[in-house]
């Protein structure tokens, strides 16, 4: 998406679905932090209103438990108003009322809540869901399971009682004027897409995991700690740092700052390397 040529405006909204208790370490390149302790962050999904009707981008967690259990990570949680229900009411919407929803990826705090909207269509990058069928992991990882962090339960539920409602995409296309769907193959998963938006504030990218904090991956051209190929990667964030004039993570508590400088000063890219 370039910044001008596109007429259509949107507004993106942030819905925390839930809260994880994660390691510093999934924030930075190989892991190369002094700081190894846990951290909160939010478990997000977003609307996008403006347009013939409202468009979710992912859908939570399926469960806290199975993110611990199945997965072995640390404690997750869902309240009662984090349910997909609770957070889409905040702006006068039901789940029925979700015609479209947009996958970044389909890790199981980004495709879990796909059952709950009966009406949408469920659009994923092909080579995706091929990775999240078949993941190629070692059995007895300490940490994401076998999986690599993708619920069976999910994917199960896209591949059969939804299969009629999964619209499987292969690169980059514009579902709806004003909004693109860019793959960045082989980055945080082997079908990551970053969802851009045009704003009256300029371009608004929900990048999913491609980026967790935006001037560290972004613009110091750091990468997050878990990723597929090192240069896919290195490219994908420099491409969102010359497209995006906001970055919006999945994970990134500043995304929720309710002081507006603040905020901007966090999820505003800084000029890419070059």
């Amino acid at each position: 998406m370039t910044k001008a040529g596109k007429t259509k405006e949107y507004q993106v909204h942030p819905l925390i679905l839930g809260e994880a208790q994660v390691g510093s370490v999934l924030d930075i390149f190989w892991s190369l932090t002094k700081n190894a302790a846990p951290v909160k962050v939010p478990v997000l999904a977003f609307l996008i209103e403006g347009g013939s009707e409202p468009i979710l981008v992912d859908t939570g967690m399926r469960s806290a438990d199975r993110a611990m259990n199945i997965h072995k990570l640390g404690p997750h949680s869902i309240g009662e108003d984090n349910t997909l229900a609770a957070q889409l009411a905040r702006f006068g919407y039901r789940p029925e009322d979700i015609k479209t929803v947009l996958i970044t990826h389909l890790h199981y705090d980004h495709a879990g809540g796909c059952e709950d909207l009966p009406n949408a269509r469920i659009i994923v990058q092909r080579s995706e869901l091929a990775a999240a069928a078949a993941p190629i992991g070692p059995r007895g990882l300490e940490i994401g399971n076998r999986e690599l962090f993708y619920d069976r339960e999910d994917i199960a539920a896209l591949v059969n009682p939804l299969w009629e409602r999964v619209e499987l995409i292969e690169g980059d296309v514009t579902p709806f004027p004003g909004i693109d769907c860019i793959l960045y193959p082989d980055t945080h998963t082997p079908g990551s897409q970053c969802i851009y938006v045009n704003t009256p504030d300029g371009v608004v990218s929900i990048v999913g995991d491609i980026v967790r904090k935006v001037q560290l991956n972004v613009g110091q051209g750091i990468p997050p700690g878990l990723y597929y190929d090192l240069e896919q990667m290195l490219r994908a964030m420099r491409d969102i740092g010359q497209r995006s004039d906001l970055v919006l993570p999945t994970h990134d508590p500043m995304v929720l700052e309710e002081d507006p400088e603040k905020r901007l000063a966090a999820l505003r890219p800084e000029k890419p390397w070059p």
